[in-house]
């Protein structure tokens, strides 16, 4: 086998073998953080179901409604700022108020397409 062809071999166990022992390492912190050491296999077996679907549910509630809350800030700040709403309105006589810029328009639309979505979803 030629030099440099075990060479990459080797390296290529070394670079698996520093994973491996840095995976370890985490899980240690993990359990030693969290004083999950000192439990019995059921007993971590709960305690990671409880967190595993905890962080689930908020990874999911951020997904879902973060987007909508943003827009929602965002139209309250554009309208403590400007004084108007962030979306186009209707002014006297049903004409839409021409300095709606297109952004906000658009951003409208986003928000109102995604509440539709949302709203599917449940």
């Amino acid at each position: 086998m030629p030099d440099h062809a075990k060479g990459t071999r080797e390296q290529r166990v070394s670079y698996v073998s520093s994973f491996v022992r840095w995976v370890q390492l985490k899980k240690y912190q993990y359990e030693v953080t969290f004083s999950l050491y000192m439990l019995t296999p059921t007993e971590k077996f709960i305690f990671n179901l409880i967190l595993f679907v905890l962080v689930s549910l908020l990874v999911t509630a951020a997904l879902f409604y973060l987007p909508n809350h943003m827009a929602l800030i965002y139209n309250r700040i554009y309208y403590y700022v400007n004084g108007e709403f962030a979306y186009a309105t209707a002014g006297a006589g049903g004409k839409v108020s021409s300095y709606a810029p297109a952004l906000v328009t658009s951003t409208a639309q986003i928000v109102g397409d995604t509440a539709k979505a949302t709203l599917r979803e449940l």
